[in-house]
């Protein structure tokens, strides 16, 4: 969301033909750029003086809900989640409307405890700039070969720490502004991982960066977890409504199908992915001889085109026969738990 951001401008600055360019830009989109939380990392084991500090009280004031308003929704939520389980052991039916909404109102739950103290709508963030600031941000930004110049420039200047001239053309400039950052680091710098270091957002643009030495891709992984177990959660719920009352026959099985879908789409769209990742390393290896290119094409659809596809009409369905529903309930499902109508709640 922007908490950190590399400012690259050299507002409040006086510029001259050594130190910047001949036409700073005032252009936030040119100025500004969002590191990925890997980058943030090698930033701050690396790079810490060019953190800003800022006091607890800055970040807690962005929180724009507050503690009472998140326990109002969530003692809600759990109401109505308590109600459904409720009717479930008093034998009666749950519409595939209230099924639906507990599944939300659950992922919402884990949510919610997940994010309690996470500000929300970050407009503005904390902004990283001056000097060295935009030495980290070039060296982050340089590809394998750039870097490669830039550590040789740095071992190159005699006097170790001080500062060279960054006139030149943009490739030199950047250079020169990451052997300036290498300069810290020497005699055994260590390099930035092997990945994007830079988030795309409309307002902040930067190109990927790739670094000379490979490193475990730890955020990757944790998204992939993520997009493994998030569906499960969610479509699980929706097994509520297995056996439950439907308008047709083929429209029960729609729902089961749709419901296993929701399920296991993210678990077997990482494996996937993990086997399509394994399979064009294979091809690197061996070449095309050895290897099927009908193989790829395969898991290339499955995972671009098949599952997404498959997940997306998957819920679409169960929101739309949930409301479809409602037109063909049995009479018990307009009756309520008895015990539930002596406890004061929202509605």
């Amino acid at each position: 969301m922007g908490g950190f951001i590399f400012d690259t401008s050299y507002k409040g600055e006086t510029v001259t033909a050594e130190t910047g360019p001949s036409r700073p830009s005032t252009d936030a989109q040119n100025t500004r750029y969002v590191p990925t939380p890997i980058a943030f990392m090698y930033i701050m084991k690396h790079f810490p003086h060019i953190i800003p500090d800022i006091p607890e009280e800055s970040i807690t004031d962005r929180v724009e809900s507050s503690s009472l308003s998140k326990i109002l929704l969530v003692i809600q939520v759990a109401w109505f989640c308590l109600n459904s389980v409720s009717r479930l052991v008093a034998g009666l039916p749950l519409s595939l409307l209230e099924v639906s909404t507990a599944a939300h109102g659950f992922c919402t739950l884990l949510t919610y405890f997940v994010w309690w103290s996470k500000p929300l709508n970050v407009a503005e963030g904390t902004a990283m700039k001056g000097k060295e600031a935009r030495e980290v941000h070039a060296l982050l930004m340089c590809s394998e070969k750039e870097y490669a110049e830039a550590l040789r420039t740095a071992r190159w200047v005699p006097e170790r720490g001080s500062p060279m001239a960054t006139n030149g053309t943009e490739e030199q400039r950047r250079i020169i502004l990451a052997a300036n950052a290498l300069q810290h680091l020497l005699p055994t710098p260590e390099a930035p991982p092997l990945e994007k270091l830079f988030h795309h957002h409309i307002w902040m643009l930067a190109p990927g960066s790739f670094r000379p030495e490979s490193r475990p891709n730890t955020g990757h992984q944790w998204v992939s977890r993520s997009v493994a177990v998030s569906p499960i959660f969610y479509g699980l719920v929706h097994f509520l409504g297995w056996c439950g009352n439907f308008p047709t026959p083929v429209e029960r099985r729609l729902w089961q199908v749709s419901s296993v879908v929701v399920t296991f789409s993210g678990l077997l769209w990482v494996s996937l992915a993990l086997l399509t990742d394994a399979y064009f390393d294979r091809l690197k290896t061996y070449g095309p001889r050895f290897i099927p290119m009908t193989l790829g094409v395969i898991y290339l659809l499955l995972v671009f085109l098949v599952i997404p596809l498959a997940y997306v009409f998957a819920s679409v369905f169960l929101v739309i026969e949930s409301v479809r529903q409602l037109f063909f309930l049995d009479l018990a499902a307009y009756q309520d738990v008895s015990w539930s109508n002596y406890w004061p709640h929202f509605s």
